[in-house]
């Protein structure tokens, strides 16, 4: 019994933690200061990689319009880029991750897009692919063809089992980081050769800054492949690299005839390529 002999009353209360490094749409408040929102979807765009502004509004329950004002904030203070419909982590791309990293990510993506690109390979040909994981993935998926194979990808010397295939490895300089050769002797090859189609990977794509990668030696390779192309310049990216700017250009966006991607990328996205002269594949998931 309390003083003046009137009963106590408790009234139980329920403490919710959240995880500092976990946001998810039941702990987000609508009440939370744009500061404190901002701070959190930079969190997720470094995360993540790419983040669309239709993810954001559902998972902190305000506009469009909000989102975007969040987003041209961070963008100014040059803490992300902005993209068609949502952001991209401007840490993501210039940091070069080893390539046995690189193959971990979007596995499903890269195997759909690698299928879809080997199915454009016709007998007789003389391709050129440059270094990268999703390229990597498309030596695999080759067709048991009569073909030609110019690479810079070292991994090219597993993945191409098949009798039928020859494969030339160019050469040059091996770089660990990317399972690559580079350099002047890598050149020199490669301008002895005509390409009918190039694959090319990259870590960015951008309608403002079209190809692009971590290291400037890639850049070169991926280049003078285009340059040896006499037929279509294909590029293989899955759709967290879409709208991504790198360190170093290989190409600017006019040069490519076709980007073969994922169903991540958006109708806004797909139009803005194609009114750009390049025309987008979209490769279906086996689960979709």
């Amino acid at each position: 019994m309390a003083q003046n002999g009137r009963p106590w009353t408790f009234v139980a209360l329920q403490v919710v933690l959240s995880r500092p490094d976990r946001v998810d749409s039941e702990s987000v408040s609508t009440e939370i200061i744009p500061i404190e929102r901002q701070r959190r979807i930079l969190e997720l765009v470094d995360e993540q990689g790419v983040i669309r502004v239709n993810e954001l509004t559902d998972l902190f329950g305000v506009s469009v319009m909000t989102i975007r004002r969040d987003l041209v904030t961070l963008e100014e203070q040059g803490l992300l880029n902005r993209s068609h419909g949502g952001a991209i982590s401007r840490r993501r791309f210039q940091r070069e991750p080893y390539f046995d990293q690189k193959g971990r990510r979007n596995r499903a993506e890269k195997v759909a897009i690698a299928k879809l690109a080997a199915g454009l390979v016709e007998p007789g040909e003389t391709i050129l692919v440059n270094s990268g994981s999703t390229t990597l993935e498309f030596l695999t998926q080759l067709p048991e063809i009569e073909l030609r194979v110019v690479t810079s990808n070292a991994g090219s010397l597993k993945a191409l089992t098949s009798p039928a295939i020859e494969c030339i490895v160019i050469g040059g300089v091996y770089r660990p980081r990317s399972n690559s050769f580079v350099g002047s002797f890598a050149i020199q090859a490669l301008s002895q050769v005509y390409g009918s189609k190039s694959f090319i990977g990259v870590d960015g794509l951008s309608l403002e800054a079209g190809l692009t990668t971590p290291h400037h030696q890639e850049a070169e390779i991926g280049r003078e492949m285009i340059r040896r192309t006499r037929g279509e310049v294909i590029v293989l990216a899955d759709s967290s690299k879409i709208g991504g700017i790198s360190s170093f250009v290989t190409a600017p966006l006019d040069l490519v005839d076709l980007v073969i991607t994922d169903s991540g990328l958006d109708e806004e996205q797909r139009l803005a390529f194609e009114e750009r002269g390049v025309r987008v594949m979209i490769a279906t998931l086996t689960s979709e």
